[in-house]
């Protein structure tokens, strides 16, 4: 009897090590890098046959979406954006800047999209391989587009002054230093606030004889385009 319930309870841990780890695995339904294209509600206009809607990028209320090019065609394409649209009836309301962040180079580049729950507000956060190329919030008002800001930008600005006091050298020609910028450090709190927290580094690697780090904590609020709090405190430098 013994050796029957130690095997059953073998048995059930094994399940719900499965059951909690599928919940970790990405939804291949919502996979830009494999090819995936979510059906729109209304077919696109002929000269944006080459553009689908971003897997995970439609608002709650399922007006807006944001369009990229359809991975089969990326490559060959002179010319491409990245738009925030409104789905039905088709509308560009804005282009999203793009800098060297590939969406699809599943090796290096990678995407989050995060809405308000009002839809009013999106964030995308453009991944490189190192944290954040760009975190863009879009806002929209009255079915047109608002304001657009850079988050990394307004983080920069923020955390600058103690990169160059610090003498700390820079993370390369292109970057001074590199903003995490995953998931977890962009979050809605309401319609109107951002909670940022990341952590923001010269020295992604660990290679650095002279690493410069910090954290920033902050509330972006949108209405007033400005941080409402926000908290700066050093990394503790590897031993």
């Amino acid at each position: 009897m013994k050796i029957q319930s130690a095997f059953w309870k073998v048995c059930l841990v094994s399940l719900v090590i499965v059951m909690v780890g599928s919940r970790a695995i990405a939804d291949p339904s919502t996979d830009y890098s494999n090819g995936v294209i979510p059906t729109p509600p209304c077919p696109f206009p002929e000269q944006f046959k080459d553009y689908q809607i971003l897997p995970s990028s439609i608002s709650p209320d399922g007006q807006y979406a944001l369009i990229y090019p359809k991975r089969s065609v990326l490559y060959d394409l002179k010319e491409y954006s990245l738009y925030l649209v409104s789905l039905n009836p088709f509308r560009i309301l804005t282009i999203i800047p793009l800098r060297w962040s590939n969406l699809a180079d599943s090796s290096h580049g990678w995407y989050q999209v995060k809405w308000s729950k009002d839809s009013s507000a999106v964030v995308m956060i453009e991944g490189a391989k190192w944290g954040a190329d760009r975190v863009y919030l879009a806002t929209i008002r009255n079915g047109n587009a608002g304001s657009l800001t850079d988050l990394t930008q307004q983080v920069t600005r923020e955390v600058e002054d103690s990169f160059l006091q610090s003498k700390a050298s820079r993370f390369n020609n292109f970057y001074e230093f590199w903003i995490d910028g995953y998931s977890n450090g962009w979050q809605f709190l309401n319609n109107n606030q951002i909670q940022i927290r990341n952590e923001c580094t010269n020295d992604p690697k660990n290679l650095e004889k002279n690493p410069w780090g910090v954290r920033f904590e902050g509330v972006w609020d949108i209405s007033k385009g400005e941080f409402t709090s926000k908290k700066i405190t050093p990394l503790p430098k590897a031993p």
